[in-house]
């Protein structure tokens, strides 16, 4: 299943947390396992409103982190001096942080490079549109939606832009193509 961009986005979200999440283990914070364990929480809400299947190895991380505070941890982790109920579980939150920011990032590898060329695509469509007068046929006073449906029309049937809008839609696909155009106005203002 491709991911659409509120899915995609959601997802980025979820791993900008994880640089935050690692300065409280770089500054040794106590509550850097409780922080871990809210963020893999989150993270599980958010794939399974998504009905991304991900979420069911979010949710064994998860159960890692809790065992640790009963001092359960995997050999993978090895301890200066002797294994104290801090470290164990300051070293299971660290393994399982990593283990969920791979997991993430697997989940939006396919759709990145697909969405980083709806974007430049989207600017190049809605430039190519503005020259030809697109944007001000389209932005009579109707509403933003209907205006965006409008110039997605006017781009759809034009001899010039149809392939590279047909493009865009494989790439996208519909609903998303109007998110991508939205974007590329506010950037030509």
């Amino acid at each position: 299943m491709a991911l659409n961009v509120v899915q995609y986005e959601d997802i980025s979200a979820k791993l900008l947390e994880v640089p935050d999440l690692v300065n409280q283990l770089e500054a040794r914070r106590t509550g850097f396992p409780d922080a871990v364990l809210f963020w893999l929480k989150n993270t599980e809400e958010s794939l399974t409103s998504n009905h991304l299947p991900v979420v069911s190895q979010i949710a064994a991380l998860r159960a890692m982190l809790i065992e640790s505070a009963r001092g359960v941890y995997s050999e993978e982790i090895s301890f200066t001096g002797r294994p104290t109920a801090r470290k164990i579980q300051d070293g299971v939150a660290s393994l399982v942080l990593q283990r969920g920011s791979e997991l993430l990032h697997g989940v939006i590898a396919e759709r990145q490079a697909a969405f980083q060329d709806a974007e430049r695509i989207s600017r190049q469509v809605l430039a190519v549109a503005d020259a030809k007068g697109y944007l001000e046929i389209c932005n009579d006073g109707r509403p933003h939606q209907a205006m965006l449906q409008c110039l997605q029309e006017q781009v759809s049937t034009d001899a010039d832009l149809a392939s590279v809008y047909v493009h865009l839609l494989s790439l996208v696909g519909k609903t998303d193509v109007l998110v991508f155009l939205d974007r590329a106005m506010g950037d030509l203002t």
